[in-house]
């Protein structure tokens, strides 16, 4: 009855953690860079979303460009807080083809052993690297029964710790060696519906080292434990497109009353863009348009169906310019600054 009591008191703990949402990041302390403080919220939402998956795509890179764009509201009472749109990073998301995680995560039980003895609270290290992914983790009592049950001084045995993570009625269970002799550490996590271990790595750093000098690289060890098991739950999510609302998922049609070409002012060069059919295609348009040479920026002027009006800012040459839209992979030249999109 104890240990039940126990471990509902440390859910609600836990789910209270989880409570804010996947698009609210807050640095404390906070880089002195307002930049640099969004840049690092931004990879943080986008690690959560997608893990690796994100960072390894043009996402990232597409996300800092514009990241007023996606960044919704922000604040410096207390550190740094950022809220990030959830329907702009869904649809760029989708428009990269990555499955996105944005329900809470499952706790997870932490069956730690550090040079042989057992640790039933999370430190400070632990804390922050678990709010950072928002992973949900739970410590267990270690009473007697488990003292008995887990007393192999060498490793987890799998069988012994399945029976351990029953009694707390455990979907999911994480157990980590480590060994400061050796300067290794071992972890694997486990489901209560599989009977191996869902994946498991290694940890190269000792994680338990107390001064100033070796906490920072706890703290990277810790955060790449954590990242790891995102990874693994972003992978589970259920594909991207299947969870957009159908309007972003239409199919753009031609509009009954075309764009036209307008006027451009100085150092400016607008141009007409057909073939725009979904939410992807523009946001690749807009990618390979800021790549150019001697193009500054680029905005949306309009759009309409399946075109959009597209000004670049050019302060050098917009002949030379119009000659390099020549050049880009999936555009083709339809007339005096009209374009048709066929790329991917």
């Amino acid at each position: 009855m104890l240990k039940n009591l126990l471990l509902a008191a440390l859910c609600l703990c836990s789910a209270l953690a989880s409570a804010q949402s996947v698009f609210e990041v807050t640095l404390n302390p906070a880089p002195y860079s307002r930049d640099e403080a969004r840049k690092q919220a931004l990879d943080i939402v986008l690690a959560r979303l997608s893990g690796e998956q994100a960072k390894s795509s043009w996402v990232q890179e597409e996300a800092r460009s514009e990241i007023t764009r996606y960044l919704q509201s922000e604040s410096s009472s207390s550190g740094y807080q950022a809220q990030f749109n959830p329907h702009e990073l869904q649809a760029l998301l989708s428009s990269a083809g990555l499955p996105f995680a944005t329900e809470n995560k499952p706790s997870i039980l932490v069956w730690l052993r550090h040079n042989g003895q057992v640790k039933n609270e999370a430190s400070r290290g632990w804390q922050t690297a678990a709010e950072r992914y928002q992973q949900p983790l739970l410590w267990p009592l270690w009473d007697l029964e488990e003292h008995m049950t887990l007393n192999d001084q060498s490793a987890f045995n799998t069988k012994l710790l399945r029976h351990a993570s029953a009694r707390y009625d455990a979907d999911y269970w994480l157990a980590i060696e480590l060994n400061d002799a050796a300067a290794t550490g071992h972890w694997q996590l486990f489901s209560a519906v599989q009977t191996a271990p869902l994946f498991s790595g290694e940890l190269n750093e000792q994680l338990n080292k107390q001064p100033n000098e070796q906490r920072n690289g706890k703290a990277n060890t810790l955060n790449r434990l954590m990242a790891k098991l995102n990874d693994y739950w972003a992978r589970q999510a259920v594909p991207a497109a299947t969870l957009l609302a159908p309007t972003l998922m239409a199919k753009n049609m031609p509009p009954e009353q075309p764009l036209v070409a307008t006027a451009d002012n100085a150092d400016e060069l607008t141009i007409l863009v057909s073939g725009l059919h979904a939410f992807s295609d523009s946001v690749l348009l807009e990618r390979k348009l800021r790549q150019l040479n001697g193009v500054e920026s680029v905005y949306v002027v309009d759009s309409m169906g399946s075109q959009g009006r597209y000004r670049l800012s050019v302060p050098g040459s917009r002949a030379a310019i119009l000659q390099a839209l020549t050049t880009v992979n999936g555009l083709t030249p339809q007339g005096d600054r009209t374009f048709s999109w066929s790329g991917s």
